[in-house]
């Protein structure tokens, strides 16, 4: 595992495809602090599901990068095509976790530097642990939506960007279609739980963890179904 984690890190780095979602959330971070004070729950729940559409487009980008013929050789060699996708996958979250790190570690540094004032109030340590939870979360189901849509999972890539586009922004945007088309409830479903989870935040002061449990729970659940369907389904599809 270690050598293929190390292996597909030097093939996305060289491709400098990560550059440009690492800058952007940086900008992202930059221009949502930059009038004080916030809200510590409505910053950290925005910043959240800003990352879930930076790391969509970083699951989608890597999933492109994959070379059929040294995807052939490694799979020959090692005899495992679980183990080869699942350490593909594994490199998507710990590039989530790193984004995460940075959309909390940002805000905690710029409030330190204007004398703990960036906030409407103190910051504890349960903003900061369920924070970087939710950052967390949502980079996990932004990366395994963008993975997805795999080159041998969708052969046409014009439809997989579009189809990448509509499932992310229906996404978030579900809830607010179905009170104007009730109906849509019935299918909203098969899409991804941001707005599930960040409705469960909205005007509120604090994290009330009683209100996560089942939109969390609807997102795991949702993340993990893709995770290894998407492995089944590579294993299954010839090249």
């Amino acid at each position: 595992m270690k050598n293929l984690l190390i292996y597909h890190f030097k093939t996305y780095l060289k491709s400098y495809k990560l550059l440009l979602p690492f800058l952007i959330y940086l900008i992202y971070l930059f221009a949502a602090y930059g009038i004080m004070p916030f809200s510590i729950v409505s910053s950290f729940s925005e910043s959240a599901g800003v990352l879930f559409f930076i790391m969509a487009y970083v699951g989608f980008s890597y999933a492109e990068l994959e070379n059929p013929v040294t995807e052939q050789l490694i799979l020959l060699r090692i005899n495992n095509d679980t183990l080869y996708y699942l350490s593909r996958l594994t490199v998507l979250l710990i590039i989530g976790f790193v984004m995460s790190l940075l959309g909390l570690l940002y805000p905690l540094i710029l409030n330190s530097v204007n004398n703990n004032h960036l906030f409407t109030r103190s910051l504890q340590l349960a903003d900061v642990t369920i924070g970087f939870f939710l950052h967390c979360l949502m980079a996990f189901l932004g990366a395994m939506t963008g993975s997805f849509f795999h080159p041998r999972i969708i052969k046409n890539r014009k439809l997989a960007v579009l189809l990448l586009f509509f499932v992310t922004v229906m996404g978030i945007s579900k809830g607010a279609l179905a009170n104007y088309i009730p109906q849509t409830r019935f299918v909203s479903w098969i899409f991804p739980p941001v707005f599930d989870i960040l409705i469960s935040f909205t005007k509120l002061d604090y994290f009330a963890i009683p209100a996560m449990v089942l939109p969390v729970t609807l997102a795991i659940v949702y993340g993990l179904v893709l995770m290894i369907g998407q492995i089944q389904l590579l294993k299954r599809s010839k090249f």
